[in-house]
């Protein structure tokens, strides 16, 4: 392997991991290292080295007959891992190959050495020079007589070469990329399904899962400890070539699994930072390529359509309900009438019941159906953390304090739909551009809310539960009732999910009978996972330190209220989950401040602009009108409201809009300004003769009449949507 060094000196990530190295696969070029040269015990080589020798001396069909010599042999390693081999039991090579690679079963690694070499030790030694002749000549395998030994050594830098060997292999790429396969039944037992271990590559773990991981394989010793071999490609976006990353020594925590929390890292701090470790000269990405992120073949087959008349093209989003049409889109039409009005804003595929003639459609029997479908392969397809919250919003809204968590870095869906959750819940996914990460959602225990549809639809990799407290609770559920309610998000996650947990909370502290990590919280109660010490109450803040088995953080949030330190709690438990350093969430959580949406500031002509470009409720316009009209202004100073589409579905939006229209009746707003279609729902209530309201359509055009009417001491409440386009209008009179 190259001994290449980093051109430009960039200092290692932190990492847990005792050693490790992170190389290229093509040139073997080192990027970044930490102890490579030291010995150590690494749990995987020898099923790594015993792979690449079956592939490159056997027959993959050729069959292997379990002895008993194989049966008796593994009898003596207690604990040791297997598939349970049963004597006179016929494999074929490739199934034995599998079951080493992707659970380390010892006894198929017995039964090779047999089937290849007559027995364990000579294969052995057979192992040790195969590693000798790639270049890995710090590896030892045998004894001091040669013979089959528990006392293996290598460095991750020889764990580097032989993986580089082993991946020019076409089978050992596929075997090392697979997350689970099944092996057959034989004349001796039943089919045999079985998962890889190697948590990078499977599919249903969203806590560990890295998109374009390509392999390779895990291990772990009480000795060893947790080690990884894996190989990666550049995700979307980024700039590289494929790497390999071996990682020696690591931790594992209850909180934390550090050898793939390591190789995340690793990964994309090199991606990251490709061109500067690889010593290339970075290439400018065209600014005019189109963000598509789906094709039509893609929906396809996810949706399996009774019928299509739609070629292929790039599809940039998804959605339903006429407020989010853009084009490249994939729209969900219930009629024709619809779905003709919708390709002419720009759609490029129709989603519909009914086959419409001359439009690029896709029919299927269940609209529903195909929206869970779709949001399901959306997430897959973008690697999107979903995250479900449980909890009393109106205390410390909940989702803005884990939007400030992860909002730097993560696009933020969520729903405001309290009363329909399984629309929102919808709504916020298929709405996800092609830079959208996360979606955090406020999971409604409401009359109407569904949430245990909602959790199996989008399969939350995350749930948060920090109180019993029933807010809003129409169906006057009792706390047990309530507990029932926040389990069902439970049964709708993945084995491999996460599930944060207050323990304080007498009645939430009996959950952990669920089959996902339980991560504890709690103030004053070193029991927990995480833990608030040291609190104390400020003027309008309060401060504590957070404990965790890695170290103590300290922290001061702008808030008096004891609940937002179980909030901060849970955002910590929750960042590190997602691989965010300590240092980092402390710092994002000190930013949070307790707002209702609205933004309040005054631009260079001292005019007050008030604006909520987030919140899509009755209560959000509302508040923002409020606002508008007790704001104390000179005399002679003018009210102007600004109202767009606020992204809730548009019937709802039409009603809405119409109650405005009355409580403006009733306000001191002298100008009414409806930007866009949907606003013009004002003109059906409002008393026009009394009230001055106009509609404008364009940015330019609504910009150049409010520098035109505002003058010093004026203000002007702007409420849209992100998608509204009122953010520009913000900047253009600030």
């Amino acid at each position: 392997m190259a001994e290449t060094k980093t051109v430009e000196k960039i200092e290692m990530p932190q990492i847990n991991a005792q050693a490790a190295i992170v190389v290229t696969q093509n040139e073997g070029k080192i990027l970044l290292e930490k102890n490579s040269r030291l010995k150590m015990y690494p749990a995987f080589l020898t099923k790594i080295l015993a792979s690449i020798i079956a592939l490159e001396k056997c027959n993959l069909n050729d069959k292997v007959t379990i002895s008993k010599t194989v049966i008796d042999e593994i009898s003596k390693w207690k604990g040791s891992a297997s598939i349970n081999l049963v004597e006179g039991e016929s494999f074929s090579v490739l199934d034995l190959i599998y079951s080493m690679m992707l659970v380390s079963a010892n006894d198929s690694m017995f039964a090779l050495a047999e089937y290849i070499s007559g027995d364990k030790d000579k294969f052995t030694s057979l192992m040790e020079q195969k590693a000798r002749s790639i270049g890995a000549s710090e590896t030892t395998i045998t004894d001091e007589k040669g013979g089959f030994t528990a006392e293996q050594f290598s460095t991750a830098y020889d764990m580097a070469v032989i993986c580089r060997y082993c991946m020019t292999n076409r089978t050992f790429r596929m075997i090392a990329a697979t997350d689970k396969y099944t092996i057959a039944a034989t004349n001796k037992s039943e089919e045999r399904t079985i998962q890889n271990t190697n948590l990078l590559v499977n599919v249903q773990n969203r806590r560990y899962r890295y998109e374009t991981a390509i392999g390779i394989k895990s291990g772990y010793t009480a000795r060893s400890k947790s080690c990884l071999a894996c190989s990666a490609l550049p995700p979307k976006g980024k700039n590289g070539e494929e790497v390999i990353a071996i990682i020696l020594g690591a931790e594992n925590t209850k909180q934390m699994k550090y050898a793939f929390y390591d190789a995340i890292t690793l990964f994309n701090f090199t991606f990251d930072n490709f061109d500067a470790l690889n010593g290339a000269t970075k290439t400018s990405e065209s600014s005019s390529e189109q963000k598509t992120f789906l094709t039509v073949t893609e929906i396809c087959d996810a949706l399996h359509p009774a019928q299509r008349n739609a070629g292929e093209c790039g599809i940039t989003h998804a959605t339903f309900g006429k407020n989010k049409v853009k084009p490249g889109c994939a729209y969900f039409a219930e009629d024709t009438e619809s779905a003709r009005a919708t390709v002419e804003k720009g759609a490029s595929l129709i989603i519909c019941k009914t086959l419409v003639s001359g439009l690029p459609c896709i029919v299927v029997d269940d609209l529903e159906a195909a929206k869970a479908s779709l949001a399901r392969l959306i997430k897959t397809k973008l690697g999107m953390w979903t995250i479900g919250i449980l909890d009393c919003p109106e205390k410390i809204n909940p989702i803005n304090m884990m939007e400030q968590l992860i909002a730097r870095s993560m696009g933020v869906v969520k729903s405001g739909f309290v009363d329909d959750n399984y629309n929102g819940m919808l709504k916020a996914v298929l709405s996800a551009q092609a830079d959208t990460e996360a979606a955090v959602i406020n999971v409604s225990c409401n009359e109407s809310g569904n949430v245990e549809k909602v959790a199996k639809v989008i399969g939350f990799d995350v749930a948060v539960f920090t109180s019993t407290v029933a807010s809003k609770n129409p169906r006057n559920l009792n706390k047990e009732q309530f507990i029932e309610e926040k389990l069902k998000i439970c049964k709708g996650m993945n084995e491999s999910g996460a599930v944060i947990i207050n323990i304080d909370d007498k009645n939430l502290a009996g959950i952990f009978s669920i089959g996902q990590d339980v991560i504890t919280i709690g103030v004053d109660n070193k029991a927990a996972d995480y833990y608030a010490d040291n609190i104390s109450l400020g003027r309008d803040t309060i401060s504590f330190d957070i404990v965790t088995g890695t170290g103590s953080y300290h922290i001061e949030l702008s808030m008096d209220d004891k609940h937002g330190v179980y909030q901060a709690l849970a955002c910590f438990a929750l960042g590190e989950i997602m691989g965010y350093e300590p240092e980092t969430i402390v710092e994002a959580l000190q930013r949070f401040r307790k707002s209702s949406g609205l933004n309040v500031e005054k631009n260079e002509n001292g005019t007050m602009l008030i604006y909520d470009f987030v919140n899509d409720t009755n209560e959000s316009v509302s508040a923002g009108i409020k606002k508008l009209c007790l704001s104390k202004l000179e005399e002679g100073a003018k009210r102007i409201a600004v109202f767009a589409d606020i992204g809730s579905e548009e019937n709802h939006q039409r009603e809405m809009y119409r109650k405005v229209g009355t409580l403006i009746n009733k306000c001191p707003i002298d100008i009414a300004v409806c930007y866009g279609e949907i606003p013009k729902e004002i003109f059906k209530t409002v008393d026009l003769k009394q009230k001055f309201v106009l509609c404008l359509e364009t940015p330019s055009a609504l910009s150049e009449f409010l520098r035109l009417n505002t003058k010093s001491g004026d203000a002007v409440l702007l409420r849209g949507s992100p998608e509204s386009g009122l953010d520009e209008v913000l900047e253009n009179i600030r």
